[in-house]
């Protein structure tokens, strides 16, 4: 099973859909399903419009998902995040009950759960309140992050302290999607070569849950990014929507098809 996964927080660019056709070349590639699983945690920046142009550009594309909603209608009764709670918390009590078992934390507990009360400003700005990952600050404590200790791991650089759950208590990004993959049974997934900090963060967590390896569960292919002016598209940016960037549908695959070529994996 490969996996199209976006995010209803901005209107669809390009990219996105060369993603949405790399990944269903992969499942035509390696002869499996293809799930569309939209990402929806951040109901922030969720709006109705944003889901409907996932299914407009799917039907633009011609791409048809073998598991997944319908429509936006089906994904609010059936396939949202929200629905998933449950399997978050369960990974979310993992980590606690690991967290509770594990002893005081020393400098040398990289791959650690903490507590972290910083703001993001703090964060943005390459630093913690205080010593966060020592602190041996509760993980019940209201207002609180729940993060995990990156020190002296390669991917520190990349991102540090990648946070599981947030200080409302919702889970993060990297944890739902870790959970989501194993509970679909993904095997395959073509990404942006920008989330190579977050499979190895998914790949770190994968550990910390007690799933199986996930290099060995799932092959990624981490291709290029579609840019404009040396920057790459952003939703949040204001990328021009996919049927004014340019492109046929038809030039789109070709483009995935090259990538997937290139990484061997097509």
């Amino acid at each position: 099973m490969t996996r199209l996964a976006p995010t209803p927080s901005g209107y669809l660019h390009a990219g996105n859909a060369a993603n949405f056709a790399a990944n269903a070349l992969l499942a035509e590639r390696y002869g499996t399903g293809l799930l569309l699983r939209i990402d929806d945690l951040d109901r922030a920046r969720f709006r109705p419009e944003y889901l409907e142009d996932v299914f407009a550009v799917l039907d633009w594309l011609g791409t048809q998902p073998t598991q997944g909603p319908r429509d936006p209608a089906d994904f609010e009764a059936h396939w949202s995040q929200e629905h998933r709670m449950p399997l978050y918390r369960d990974a979310l009590a993992h980590l606690y009950r690991t967290w509770l078992t594990s002893g005081a934390p020393t400098p040398a507990d990289a791959a650690r759960l903490f507590a972290c009360p910083c703001s993001r400003k703090e964060l943005a700005d390459g630093r913690h309140a205080y010593d966060c990952p020592t602190a041996a600050i509760p993980l019940d404590r209201p207002g609180v992050a729940w993060r995990i200790n990156t020190r002296g791991l390669p991917l520190h650089d990349q991102m540090p302290d990648f946070a599981v759950r947030k200080k409302d208590g919702r889970p993060s990004y990297q944890l739902a999607c870790t959970v989501d993959d194993l509970h679909y049974g993904i095997t395959h997934c073509a990404r942006g070569e920008d989330l190579r900090a977050s499979t190895a963060a998914q790949s770190l967590l994968s550990d910390l849950l007690g799933y199986p390896k996930l290099e060995q569960r799932i092959h990624f292919v981490h291709h290029p990014l579609l840019r404009e002016g040396g920057d790459k598209l952003s939703k949040s940016q204001g990328a021009v929507r996919v049927w004014n960037a340019g492109f046929t549908p038809e030039q789109l695959f070709e483009l995935a098809r090259k990538w997937l070529t290139a990484s061997g994996a097509a």
